[in-house]
């Protein structure tokens, strides 16, 4: 199949188009026809090399996809071929103590498609059952695409870590970025004042239009905490 992988880690030239060997799905495991795929900020660190995560080449990069199902692997049940499906990139054992108790990026088996498996830029991905989901019906493959990285990333951290609550508020630094408009987002959707600071005016709004009730240019202001007591009457956040 094609795919754009790597041999070796390094600049932008070592990124290569071509044939890699098509997946075959391990048992408990389904291979999906990728539809779409989107581009992180972790694609380009595994393209450059990440200290202590050695890869095998060839390497297909590319942890976000949506797609059909194609093939199923042995035990596999609750899902069919032709299933339209996004994926959630966080690969466990689901079995340790923090698997169980919800906590799957603390197993010590803990990869991300991509980087410690073979990832989504590719015509196929193979990847656990359990990490397929429905592809929302309102959104197209290119928009499912863009959701599971960034989302699930900022759902654990505001909302699983963080326990943001309606009437709180959350400061979100360094808005522009995925992860920080989802958080954006999912603040808002949890009834949440959101503050967000930038040191492009443009940014900030951009994020006003999508929802933050105060944005900050950190270049602008004198000290970052001072500005954040004087807009929550010293409360903080």
């Amino acid at each position: 199949m094609k795919a754009i992988h790597i041999n070796e880690t390094g600049d932008l030239n070592r990124l290569v188009y071509g044939e890699v060997p098509s997946p075959r799905p391990a048992p408990g495991e389904v291979v999906i026809n990728v539809r779409a795929a989107a581009l992180n900020h972790l694609d380009i660190r595994v393209r450059r090399g990440r200290p202590g995560v050695p890869i095998q080449a060839p390497h297909v990069l590319g942890s976000d996809a949506s797609g059909t199902i194609s093939e199923l692997g042995p035990s596999v049940t609750g899902l069919h071929i032709g299933d339209e499906v996004i994926l959630n990139p966080g690969v466990s054992c689901g079995h340790c103590e923090f698997c169980l108790r919800g906590e799957q990026s603390e197993c010590p088996a803990f990869g991300i498609v991509g980087m410690s498996r073979p990832g989504t830029f590719a015509e196929q991905v193979s990847v656990p059952a359990v990490n397929v989901h429905p592809k929302p019906a309102h959104l197209n493959f290119e928009e499912a695409a863009a959701l599971p990285l960034a989302y699930v990333t900022a759902w654990r951290l505001i909302m699983t870590r963080g326990g943001l609550k309606a009437g709180e508020t959350a400061l979100i630094h360094g808005i522009g970025g995925g992860v920080a408009i989802a958080a954006l987002q999912l603040a808002k959707l949890a009834g949440a004042t959101a503050i967000v600071t930038s040191s492009s005016d443009h940014k900030l709004a951009r994020a006003r239009a999508l929802g933050a009730d105060h944005g900050v240019n950190y270049r602008k202001v004198g000290d970052i905490a001072t500005e954040i007591k004087k807009l929550t009457d010293g409360r903080g956040v």
